[in-house]
This record gives structure tokens, sequence and C-alpha cells, in this order.
């Protein structure tokens, strides 16, 4: 039985740039976090006063602060955080973005899952929790109650490899995963676009991933995101009216969906099979050359989208698969 005396802490992995205006707001809800933790922030060379607030919570936090000589970029951030913590021995580690918002179980809901699911697997299992978020603006005013809702994910606690492949819902802002997991990401493929999305391949294709429906995280949407702006989350129609987006569509310059990203980096990374990674089964494998054949983009369009649609790699709702379908058979963008 977990107790208070035995509760396992928590590594929390926060990279920071140039946050200074919303990091006190984030800094409080960790002191609030019901499970202990300890935070290592890792600055990426801000010019603000963001390494100042973090230092000024050192009486109230568990916190180490490093500060990267130059620049790095949030993924190579994550990647050098998430190594450092696993030198320091921790074996459980939850990533944290510097202007999100954290409810006080953020931690305690998803430990409390992972260790159940420990206790009744294998030794060294991969195990990873996610949870919604909420979506807020610059002003903590509720966007959407749901991320997941709002940007049509059908990810559940199903395991579906072809789901995390495209349409991915995994947030790195609400990951919580254990030393096992973390241990073989690293280190991460080359051209990593995001995180997140390597972890999520992982854990679905080795591990095991619990999905927590209620949102712990209150998500910022502004427009200097590193990852999802207010801008990129746009879609269907709100995205084709877009002034550059309705240009590419009267010249047929669509963006086919996944490719232009490092999708493909990820996938030819795991299928080369580096001794770092487990073995792939036989369908592992299939899926994962079903889903590159689609980011190669050189067999015939009908055959590519009607894979995308029967193996379920794109999301729900009829704009989606009107994107795709359009995006698919009538792009100019990929002519040799």
């Amino acid at each position: 039985m977990i107790t208070s005396e035995t509760q396992p802490a928590v590594a929390v992995v926060m990279c920071t740039y140039n946050g200074s205006r919303h990091l006190d707001e984030q800094l409080e809800t960790l002191v609030a976090q019901t499970w202990p933790i300890t935070l290592y922030a890792f600055d990426d060379a801000s010019t603000d006063d963001t390494v100042a607030k973090l230092r000024s919570y050192s009486n109230r936090l568990n916190i180490t602060s490093f500060v990267n000589d130059q620049n790095l970029g949030f993924v190579a951030n994550f990647e050098a955080g998430i190594a450092k913590v696993l030198d320091e021995g921790h074996q459980y580690i939850a990533l944290c973005d510097q202007d999100d918002l954290w409810e006080p179980a953020r931690i305690a809901a998803g430990m409390q899952r992972i260790l159940s699911i420990e206790a009744t697997s294998e030794p060294d299992l991969p195990v990873l929790v996610h949870s919604d978020l909420m979506m807020i603006d610059a002003n903590n005013q509720s966007v959407h109650q749901s991320f997941f809702d709002y940007r049509q994910y059908a990810i559940t606690n199903s395991n579906s490899l072809p789901t995390v492949l495209g349409q991915n819902g995994v947030m790195g802002n609400t990951v919580l995963m254990n030393r096992a997991l973390a241990t073989i990401a690293l280190p991460f493929p080359p051209k990593l676009h995001v995180h997140d999305y390597w972890l999520a391949v992982l854990i679905e294709l080795f591990g095991r991933r619990e999905q927590l429906n209620k949102p712990l995280v209150s998500y910022r949407i502004h427009n200097n995101n590193a990852s999802n702006s207010s801008n990129s989350i746009k879609f269907g129609l709100a995205k084709l009216l877009d002034g550059k987006s309705w240009q590419g569509f009267i010249k047929r310059d669509y963006r086919l969906p996944f490719k232009e990203d490092s999708r493909i980096e990820v996938i030819n990374t795991i299928l080369s099979s580096p001794e770092n990674l487990p073995a792939l089964d036989k369908e592992q494998r299939a899926i994962l050359k079903q889903f590159k054949a689609y980011l190669d983009f050189k067999q015939p369009r009908t055959s590519l989208f009607y894979t995308m649609l029967k193996l379920g790699f794109y999301r729900k709702g009829i704009m989606h698969k009107v994107r795709l379908a359009y995006s698919t058979l009538l792009t100019k963008r990929y002519q040799s």
C-alpha cells in the first residue's frame, strides 16, 4: 500500500524559454501538487527573467535549474532533460510546459495508475499515462473544455497503433512515464518535430498506455506556443479560409496530412531495428510499412486514401475526411 511516506517522488522536467509572463502561475500549480515532486528546470538561453523566477521558488519547491549556453530548441531541450533525470536515478518522469496550469491531482492521478499497472505487469514494462486537457487563452479564459473533443481525436485506452501513428492525441504536457519508457526513448530520432509523438509511438508498440479522460492540465493556446499555436490548431473551414491556405487550395498545393513533419523519420528509425528498442512483431511491422507507404506517396492515390480510412490513421469527423480526400487525390504539391 502506498502511503504519504512511501510515495516515490516524480521528476518533473520543465523546459523554459522566455516564459516569464505565465511562469509564476504554472509554478504555483506545481507547489500545489498532492504528490511529491522534484522539479528540474532546463532553460533554453532565455533573455528575459525566466531563470530568476525559477530560482525564486527554491524555498517552496525542490527545484534544480540548468541554463543552456545556447538555444537548443524545445525538442532537444526535453531530450537533454530526460537524460539528466535518468542519470539522477529517477524512476518516474513527468513533462511540463512553462505556461500551462496543472490540477492539484495531475501527478497523483497518473502515479496511482502507473503503480497499479506495474504491480500486475512484468518487470520493466514501459508505461505512460496521459490525459485530456482544457484549453485556455493568454488570460486564463476557457477556450474549450476538452482538447480531445476540439481536435476530434479518436484516441482511447484501447491499443491502436494506426491512431497514434497518424492523428496521435498523446500530448507531452500531460505525459507521466516510468523509467523503462524513458530509457528506450533515448536518443530521439533525427529531425524529430515533437517529442510526444516519439513517446506515443514507442508506448503503443512496446508498452502500456493509460488515458485519463478528465482534463488535468489547462493548456494555454496563444501565438507564441512552441508547438500548437492559435493558428496551427485551426482545421476544417477555419483553416481553409485562412489566406495562405485558400491560395494553396486554388493552386492545388495541398499539404498532405502528416507528410511534412518528422513522422517518416520516426517510422524509418523504428523499422531499422535499433538496439535500444524491442523487436517488432509481424503485425506491427506491417502497419508501420503501410503508414510509411502513405508518407512516401508513391503508390496509387486511391489505394493510399483507402488505407488511411480503413486502418484509422486519420481523425474522425467529416471535415477531416474531406480534407484527406482532396489532399490525397488532387494535390499537385508532390509531383516529381
